[in-house]
């Protein structure tokens, strides 16, 4: 079995870039809504980044940034699209939007 059979490998052997999930969730471990939307991306299959605002300041300034000055949570990129404490009527439509579901 050859490897670009595989996947691993792109033609000419070039390595084929990893692939990226196109959602992040940005929240809190302790924040029951941030929770509500990680358990429904993973029970859809979805596959997710998250990362904790508490733990990584860094991301905060990210968020920041993002959303206009603003660390809201939770607050998820889907396809570069920012949600900002979005329903699940709202997510579905981003996601949709991307092709994830």
């Amino acid at each position: 079995m050859s490897l670009f059979r595989t996947g691993r490998y792109a033609p000419y052997g070039v390595r084929s870039a990893p692939v990226i999930a196109p959602v992040t969730v940005y929240g809190t471990s302790w924040c029951a809504a941030t929770q509500l939307i990680r358990r429904y991306l993973d029970r859809a299959g979805i596959p997710y980044r998250y990362v904790d605002l508490e733990s990584n300041p860094e991301a905060a300034a990210r968020l920041r940034w993002l959303t206009g000055g603003y660390v809201s949570h939770p607050t998820v990129s889907v396809a570069g699209e920012i949600l900002v404490e979005p329903s699940l009527g709202e997510l579905d439509w981003a996601l949709s939007r991307a092709g994830l579901i």
